[in-house]
């Protein structure tokens, strides 16, 4: 089962990634060649006016190919097409379109992110960062924190999230930080150290829920206001992209790939997410309406932090990545010419075949993990 909702959680990723390199292109007057989900050999295609939309073999991937790109092999050379289709092609395009192609299938991620954490957000509720519990004798009570107190700031950076404050507690190792919070409208500073239990840093406080959109608050509880679920899902996204920073700033600081994972590593994950669920929901005997509903919300969150993740990684400056490919347009704009193609091309298969070198290298790491 975690084989086929990893299958179908990538597929709607990518799906949701190409459509936005499609949208893009076509709305630039590009002609879209083929529109495929998966890579490798073609199970199944269907021409529709000029474009050719099909399913190939592996479930991993996708592509839309545009008039002109290298891989296109309807063309060899642009000055052999025909004059109705010469200012179709991508090459054709002014520098700040093509720019917008390649910008836009991370932007589709990013907008399935947000859309996705917003409807966590509003079935599930928020954790606020309002204070409902303070541990007598820990760290924040030495350092004056109280119950109702609103965190609004850690180390001089706004916050609008509660996993913001558990992360700069968990990777900043004990390290003293710099808190700003509001107590009846006033503003107060202070520094909190927080103390190694043995099994991790703690500052001894818990946050006060808001329920969600569609439940009837318990007593001395409250519902989230939209504008709330709107800022989760919002800054959720910035959440996961600083944590994609952090991990990658860590993979090249520190020994080791074991905290990166690859297709075979989330398949995993999500097969425990899967487990866990199903696992809680018999022994709690809910209705089966709610196990659905816990499922969906899980693999959701998942979904969600995948699809911030593609949509990042596909913007770093590397050969055969969109940023890659943006960051050759940025070197035309300021040399007034494009860069040979033959180079490009190049350059962009030593990247794809350092990219599938890493793959396999990370792969590998994922099946060590799981012996």
């Amino acid at each position: 089962m975690s084989i086929v909702i990893a299958i179908l959680i990538f597929g709607v990723l990518i799906l949701v990634h190409e459509l936005g390199h499609f949208w893009a292109a076509r709305r630039c007057g590009i002609m879209v060649t083929e529109f495929a989900i998966g890579m490798g050999p073609k199970l199944f295609g269907i021409q529709r006016g000029e474009t050719l939309y099909s399913i190939r073999a592996l479930p991993l991937g996708g592509f839309c190919l545009m008039l002109g790109d290298d891989a296109d092999p309807m063309v060899k050379d642009e000055e052999e097409l025909p004059v109705d289709y010469s200012d179709r092609t991508l090459n054709s395009k002014p520098i700040y379109q093509r720019m917008f192609v390649m910008f836009a299938g991370s932007f589709m991620n990013f907008v399935l992110a947000f859309v996705l954490f917003t409807i966590i957000a509003a079935v599930s509720g928020i954790q606020s960062t309002q204070l409902r519990h303070v541990s007598p004798n820990s760290p924040a009570e030495a350092a004056g924190l109280a119950v109702g107190d609103r965190i609004i700031s850690l180390n001089g950076s706004r916050i609008f999230l509660w996993d913001d404050i558990m992360f700069e507690i968990s990777f900043g190792y004990g390290r003293p930080i710099d808190i700003g919070f509001l107590r009846e409208g006033v503003r107060h500073d202070v520094t909190v150290t927080p103390a190694w239990t043995g099994e991790r840093y703690l500052m001894g406080i818990s946050p006060t829920p808001r329920v969600g959109l569609f439940t009837e608050p318990p007593a001395g509880f409250y519902r989230a206001s939209a504008g709330e679920v709107l800022t989760e899902g919002f800054t959720r996204i910035g959440f996961v992209i600083r944590t994609i920073i952090v991990s990658l700033t860590r993979l090249f600081t520190s020994p080791g790939f074991d905290q990166v994972a690859g297709p075979i590593g989330i398949v995993n994950f999500i097969g425990d997410h899967y487990q866990a669920t199903v696992t809680a929901a018999a022994e709690a005997e809910v209705q089966t309406r709610i196990v659905v509903l816990s499922l969906f919300l899980s693999m959701a969150s998942l979904g969600g932090v995948i699809s911030a993740n593609l949509g990042l990684f596909n913007l770093l400056p590397l050969p055969a990545l969109d940023g890659g490919r943006i960051v050759f347009l940025i070197l035309e704009a300021i040399r007034r010419k494009p860069i040979s193609p033959e180079r490009e091309g190049m350059v962009h298969l030593a990247g794809f075949i350092l990219l599938i070198i890493l793959a396999v290298f990370i792969a590998y790491q994922d099946i060590l993990n799981l012996l």
